[in-house]
């Protein structure tokens, strides 16, 4: 398959490698949220293509938690693939690659992902496992 053009280049000093971390995100009032604790809520709030991906892998739960890589040579097995297709000062956007299937969608993160990766974006985000569960309301 072919990368799809970085449209802004990162920091080259900062390590966004991440291996086989766990992180959750949970729906409430309609919304998803990532569960980032450094965060308010609203700045955990996922939108821009990344609710409807949640959205998708949920199977009518209200709570999904994944584990993840990111940046590294040789990913394990992986569900979801995410590679950066545009960067700015307010996020990135990703291409979504779901393993065998053919095409991909659009999902942008915020800069909370800065805390989830070490301090930038990565280039590529792997989601290895998916799990979800429905969560009783707070």
């Amino acid at each position: 398959m072919a990368m799809l053009p970085v449209l802004s280049r990162r920091n080259t000093a900062v390590n966004t490698t991440v291996e086989k971390k766990e992180l959750r995100f949970y729906k409430e009032g309609g919304k998803w949220y990532a569960d980032v604790p450094q965060h308010t809520q609203a700045q955990n709030q996922m939108v821009a293509g990344a609710d409807k991906l949640l959205e998708s892998v949920a199977g009518g739960g209200n709570e999904v938690k994944t584990v993840l890589s990111s940046d590294v040579k040789n990913p394990d097995a992986w569900q979801l693939w995410l590679h950066i297709v545009e960067h700015d000062k307010y996020g990135a956007t990703y291409s979504v690659k779901a393993k065998n299937r053919s095409g991909f969608r659009l999902a942008w993160l915020c800069n909370v992902a800065h805390t989830v990766f070490g301090g930038e974006h990565p280039t590529d985000i792997y989601i290895h496992s998916i799990t979800n569960n429905v969560i009783s309301s707070k």
